[in-house]
């Protein structure tokens, strides 16, 4: 039996990181636990009690779903700028065809299951479904998507200095500045994807860094990290509702401890059943981050009998991951071959990036490309 290292490393040259996939499904649960309720351990407790208001109250704070946003951040600047570490050449018109294609073809398809279930929210105005639902963080994707090919030719010519320096820079004067961008009009979606550009960013470093990485099998170190992470999420929970402190300020702090944390992640070299489950999971995590409200809907519609607090809670998460999976079968997958044609790089480039597929790989464009276009989405 291959050990978990090698197993690794037989995962990589296939062209797939099986951690990143893993955490997509993860950051996706948190995001739909989020918004559709956390499992009801403490339903039907008297919440007047001292004791069972604090058991009702504690245990919804557990789960906050917008910081794994942030680490979806994280996860996209990575794949996105795996395949053009180094001196590898960018077809940036193909690069635009290829990421938007990936993209707005499942987004389109949502937004018809959306007004298919009553979801009448307007496309373009000030409460557009666009910047006031999940789609805000899809419009700060496809900013970033926008202005990488720049921001990486600066990168190649002056160094990440002139990128992250500036970056973090206005980040923090906006962030101060601008307090409710992440609840403001089509200029706060803007601001906002400026605020968190650098976590974007910091993805698109650690995938130069990638190749590098020592190894580390400890499992108590990467559950230490993670439980880090879990608490870092905590804290801008309880930083933002109780302290009043802006989403914006909160966020990029934790993009910095995603950041780290993620590195961690990818250096880690087990391949336990759990890791392949999360990561066949979220190989359709981009749909269910789409889908978990209109299912949800779907589901409430049916007004099937009351069978109890937990077992309500089963039959609607039954539901929406269902209903995501379908999606994925009949929307986001087919999208995602028809992009997959599109090339990436001219036929004549020369790939020479650093990331953790440059060695032993029999194609390293197909290879970092599917990385890309499989894992880069924010979903």
């Amino acid at each position: 039996m291959p050990s978990d290292a090698s197993a690794a490393a037989t995962e990589n040259r296939r062209g797939r990181i099986p951690v990143l996939d893993a955490l997509r499904a993860v950051f996706a649960l948190f995001v739909t636990i989020g918004h559709v309720g956390i499992f009801p351990l403490f339903a039907g407790v008297d919440s007047r009690t001292p004791l069972g208001h604090f058991l009702v109250r504690g245990w919804i704070t557990v789960i906050w779903g917008v910081p794994a946003v942030i680490g979806f951040f994280v996860i996209s600047g990575f794949c996105i700028h795996l395949p053009f570490c180094g001196e590898s050449e960018l077809s940036v018109g193909s690069y635009y065809v290829r990421r938007y294609a990936r993209i707005l073809i499942p987004v389109a398809a949502a937004l018809c299951v959306c007004r298919f279930v009553g979801i009448k929210q307007p496309l373009l105005s000030a409460d557009s479904i666009l910047w006031h639902s999940v789609l805000w963080s899809l419009a700060c994707e496809e900013l970033y998507y926008a202005v990488y090919p720049a921001a990486r030719w600066v990168r190649k010519c002056f160094g990440w200095a002139w990128l992250l320096a500036p970056a973090f820079g206005l980040s923090a004067i906006f962030a101060y500045r601008y307090p409710n961008a992440l609840d403001g009009t089509f200029l706060g979606v803007f601001r906002t994807a400026l605020i968190l550009f650098p976590i974007w960013l910091l993805g698109c470093l650690l995938a130069e860094e990638s190749g590098h990485l020592k190894a580390i099998g400890a499992r108590s170190t990467i559950w230490r990290w993670r439980l880090l992470a879990w608490f870092g999420c905590w804290v801008c929970e309880m930083l933002h509702f109780h302290a009043k402190w802006s989403q914006e300020v909160t966020l990029l702090g934790f993009g910095v401890l995603a950041y780290f944390w993620i590195r961690k992640e990818i250096s880690y070299t087990s391949q336990s059943r759990l890791l392949r489950t999360l990561a066949w999971a979220g190989t359709w995590s981009y749909s269910l981050y789409l889908m978990h409200g209109p299912a949800a809907k779907i589901v409430e519609e049916l007004h099937l009998p009351d069978f109890g607090f937990i077992v309500n809670w089963l039959i609607l998460y039954t539901g929406v991951l269902g209903i995501s999976f379908v999606f994925y079968l009949c929307v986001e997958m087919p999208s995602h071959h028809w992009a997959r044609r599109i090339r990436l790089r001219p036929a004549n480039s020369k790939f020479t990036a650093a990331g953790p597929l440059r060695a032993d790989s029999d194609s390293p464009q197909i290879l970092t490309d599917e990385l890309a276009h499989s894992q880069g989405e924010l979903g």
